[in-house]
C-alpha cells in the first residue's frame, strides 16, 4: 500500500472511529418525540359539528365578494406611495387614491407561514403553537448535523445549538391544526365560492391542503417557494442567482415536491411566469364567479427568492448597476401590474361596488437578500423590529369605505378575518378567542379610539410587544432586552429599558399574562438568522 493510500485507508478509519464513539456517547438519530404533534378530538368534533350548522338567513341583497391579496415579503420601502424613490408601483398608488391606506398595521409574525395562518384564523398564531416556519427537512441524524453546523457555509444563518428535532412522521404534521377554523371554511356556511390561488404554506398532509380546509378551488404550491419560471435559460427571463446556501437548495428544487404548481391537488405543467399565471388565474375565477358571493385570496410568492424577472420589466431598469437589486425591482413592478389588472377587472366585470378588497404584505422585506434594506425602519424580515412587522396594508370598497384616506392607528392583519367574518354575518364560536377588530366602523367614522392597544409577537427565545406608544423586545435565551418608544422614535434608534424601568416592567407582566393562554410551540426552529444592526448582534428564529 503506498503512502497515499495508506494516508486516505487512516483517515477514513478514523472518522469511523469518531462517529462510532459518538453513537456510543450520544444517539445517532435528532428525533426527539417531545415535537409529536397530537389533534384534539374533541376540538375536531366542535369543529366539525358546528360547520355543519345552518345560519340564519343574510339580511340584505347578498354578501360582498372578499378578495384578499397576501404579497410575499414586500416591504414597505419599494412601494411609492409609502414613499420608495427606487420603484414605481402606479397601480398600488392607484389602490391607495380608490381606497384606504394604513400607516400602521401589524403582522402576526415576522415570516411567512404565521403570519399567514394569522390572517386566515383571526388569531394569534402563536395560540395553536404555529409559531416558526413548518420545515420540511430536519438533519435527521448527528453526523448529518455536525457537517450542516460545522462544515457548511450557511452565511448568516446559524443552526441550532440543540440537535432534537421531530422524526419523521411528524414532520408531516407541520403547519395549521385542522382543529383551526379559517376564514374560508366559515364563508363555506353562507355558501361563498372559495379559491386558494398561488402560495400556500401552511402544510401539505392530506388534512392540511387547501381542497380540505375550505377552498373549492386551488392553483399554485403547498411550499414556501417555487419558481417563477420553469425555464432556467430563457432570452425572455433575466435570473439572479444568489450565492448563499439556501439559494442553492431553492434553484436544486425547481418545481418538485411541494414547490409543484398544482391545480386542485393535480401537479400540472405550468408554462407562464408565475406571477402572470397567478394573476390570469384569480382573473377566471372572478368571471366564472361574478353572479355568486366569492372568497378569493390571492396569495403572490412575489417577490420572495428565488430572483426571477420578464426581461421587459428588467430593462425598465437600466439605471440599477446592482444586479441583484434590479431582478428584485423588476419582480416588483411585474407584481404591481398583475395587482392593476386585477382591479380592472374587477371594474369591467361590474363588480368593484360589492367587493371588498384587501392587500397587503405577509411581513417586510427579506433584508438578507441584500436587495431590500426596509429603510427607514429597522430590521426587516425574520425580525420583530418594525421592518419586520410592520407591512404595507390597503383596503377598498366602492361606494361603502372613504377614497384617499390614510387611516394613522394601529391595526393588525387579523382584523382582515373579522371584518369579513362580520361583513358576511358569520357566527363565530365562543369556545375560542379571537384576536382580529371589526375596521367597518372605524374607517366609516362611527366608532371612535383604537382598533388595537396591545401587539404581541413571539417565536422561540424572541418575544416583542406593542402597547400604546411603547415597545419592548427580548430574547430570553441571549439575554438582551429593549424598549422603545415609538411615538418618539418611529425607527426604534434609542433603547430606553434602562431609563424607563416601569414601563418595562408593565408591558412585561401583561405580555407574560397573555403567554400563559398559549399552546407550546408544536415544532422547533431549526436555525436562528443573525443580523447585526448598529454594531449589536441578534439572533431571531428562521
Amino acid at each position: 500500500m503506498n503512502r497515499i493510500k495508506r494516508h486516505k485507508f487512516i483517515s477514513i478509519v478514523l472518522i469511523f472511529i469518531v462517529i462510532i464513539v459518538g453513537g456510543c456517547v450520544f444517539p445517532f438519530t435528532t428525533a426527539s418525540y417531545k415535537w409529536d404533534i397530537k389533534y384534539d378530538k374533541n376540538k375536531l368534533a366542535f369543529k366539525k359539528n358546528f360547520l355543519k350548522k345552518e345560519l340564519p338567513a343574510y339580511s340584505g341583497d347578498r354578501p360582498p365578494n372578499i378578495l384578499l391579496i397576501v404579497m410575499d415579503d414586500l416591504g414597505k420601502s419599494e412601494i411609492s406611495c409609502y414613499g420608495s424613490t427606487t420603484v414605481k408601483t402606479p397601480h398600488l398608488d392607484q389602490l391607495a387614491s380608490e381606497g384606504i391606506r394604513f400607516s400602521d398595521c401589524y403582522v402576526t409574525a415576522p415570516v411567512c407561514a404565521p403570519s399567514r395562518a394569522g390572517i386566515l384564523t383571526g388569531r394569534y398564531n402563536q395560540r395553536y403553537g404555529f409559531e416558526t416556519q413548518p420545515m420540511e427537512v430536519y438533519p435527521n441524524n448527528l453526523p448529518s448535523y455536525w457537517i450542516g453546523k460545522y462544515m457548511m457555509n450557511t452565511g448568516e444563518f446559524v443552526l441550532d445549538e440543540k440537535p432534537r428535532f421531530p422524526p419523521e412522521w411528524q414532520i408531516q404534521k407541520q403547519g395549521l391544526l385542522p382543529t383551526e377554523i379559517n376564514l374560508a371554511e366559515f364563508l363555506k356556511m353562507r355558501n361563498y365560492s372559495t379559491a386558494c390561488i398561488g402560495k400556500w404554506h401552511l402544510g401539505f398532509s392530506k388534512d392540511q391542503i387547501p381542497n380540505n380546509c375550505g377552498f373549492d378551488y386551488q392553483y399554485g404550491f403547498y411550499g414556501a417557494f417555487s419558481l417563477y419560471s420553469e425555464k432556467r435559460k430563457d432570452a425572455d427571463m433575466v435570473n439572479y442567482i444568489q450565492d448563499s446556501f439556501s439559494a442553492k437548495h431553492q434553484w436544486n428544487m425547481g418545481r418538485k415536491e411541494t414547490s409543484a404548481i398544482r391545480r386542485n391537488d393535480k401537479i400540472i405543467k405550468e408554462r407562464r411566469y408565475l406571477t402572470d399565471a397567478i394573476k390570469e388565474e384569480a382573473i377566471s375565477y372572478m368571471a366564472i364567479h361574478k353572479k355568486d358571493p366569492f372568497f378569493l385570496y390571492v396569495a403572490f410568492n412575489a417577490v420572495h427568492v428565488p430572483f426571477q424577472a420578464p426581461r421587459d420589466y428588467y430593462e425598465m431598469y437600466d439605471g440599477v448597476k446592482d444586479e441583484n437589486k434590479r431582478v428584485y425591482y423588476a419582480m416588483v413592478s411585474a407584481l404591481d401590474d398583475a395587482i392593476g389588472e386585477m382591479m380592472e377587472k374587477l371594474k369591467l366585470l361590474g363588480l368593484e361596488k360589492n367587493t371588498i378588497v384587501y392587500v397587503l404584505s405577509d411581513n417586510g422585506g427579506a433584508a438578507y437578500t441584500k436587495a431590500t434594506d426596509n429603510k427607514p425602519y429597522k430590521g426587516g424580515k425574520l425580525t420583530m423590529f418594525e421592518g419586520g412587522v410592520n407591512v404595507p396594508f390597503f383596503m377598498k370598497w366602492k361606494g361603502k369605505l372613504p377614497e384617499g384616506k390614510i387611516y394613522e392607528n394601529p391595526v393588525s392583519s387579523m382584523d382582515i378575518f373579522m371584518t369579513s367574518a362580520n361583513l358576511a354575518q358569520c357566527q363565530l364560536p365562543d369556545e375560542r378567542v379571537y384576536d382580529g377588530t371589526d375596521l367597518m366602523p372605524y374607517l366609516k367614522g362611527n366608532k371612535e379610539g383604537l382598533p388595537h392597544d396591545h401587539f404581541y409577537w413571539k417565536a422561540d427565545h424572541i418575544r416583542a410587544m406593542r402597547m400604546g406608544d411603547w415597545k419592548f423586545l427580548q430574547s430570553t435565551r441571549d439575554g438582551w432586552i429593549e424598549l422603545y418608544n415609538l411615538r418618539e422614535d418611529r425607527y426604534e434608534r434609542i433603547d430606553l429599558h434602562t431609563v424607563q424601568p416601569d414601563e418595562l416592567i408593565q408591558l412585561q407582566e401583561i405580555f407574560n399574562q397573555w403567554n400563559k393562554d398559549l399552546m407550546p410551540p408544536l415544532w422547533p426552529r431549526i436555525m436562528d438568522y443573525k443580523i447585526t444592526i448598529d454594531g449589536k448582534v441578534y439572533l431571531f428564529p428562521a
